[in-house]
């Protein structure tokens, strides 16, 4: 079984703003400077080209940070590669596409999902959805419901970050 979510942020910006900002190398390194005030977090790669732009960071997280039933199937600290890839910008539909996944050697967990970059009447919006599928009998649904949940949080917090970050640069 697996699970999806989709994820929506909304921002009063244009939709260049926002994508100028995601395909920063200054948006991503201070992005992880937030990050590392929590946990263990490297900007591992940045490239931008005429293909894209593509961004690799990771987290370590403890195992004390997890809940018991996923802590007891797990390493004692776990690394999640971040991996995300936003195509060049269109300016005929004014938009941009991308995607992601997480990558964590240590479990046999598998996530991905798309981004889709849009102008909307106010601003512009990043959608992203996701897909987690955890191999884990009898309790892999539990994984990623966990999985889902934090990454909503993630999300929330990233979301703000970038709100901020972007007035502040624009």
């Amino acid at each position: 079984m697996s699970r999806r979510m989709d994820y929506v942020i909304e921002l009063d910006k244009p939709v260049a703003d926002l994508y100028q900002s995601f395909t920063s190398r200054p948006y991503w390194e201070d992005l992880v400077a937030e990050h590392q005030k929590h946990t263990d977090t490297e900007l591992a790669e940045f490239s931008t080209d005429e293909t894209g732009t593509d961004i690799v960071f990771t987290h370590t997280v403890s195992r004390r940070d997890m809940p018991p039933m996923i802590a007891a199937v797990v390493p004692l600290r776990l690394t999640v590669t971040r991996a995300q890839h936003f195509d060049p910008f269109n300016p005929a539909t004014n938009s941009a596409d991308g995607h992601y996944r997480a990558l964590v050697p240590a479990a046999p967990l598998k996530f991905d999902g798309t981004y889709v970059l849009t102008q909307t009447g106010k601003g512009s919006e990043l959608r992203l959805s996701s897909l987690c599928k955890v191999n884990v009998p009898l309790v892999g649904g539990k994984i990623e419901q966990w999985v889902l949940d934090g990454l909503r949080g993630l999300f929330d917090s990233e979301r703000d970050f970038t709100r901020d970050w972007i007035a502040g640069h624009h």
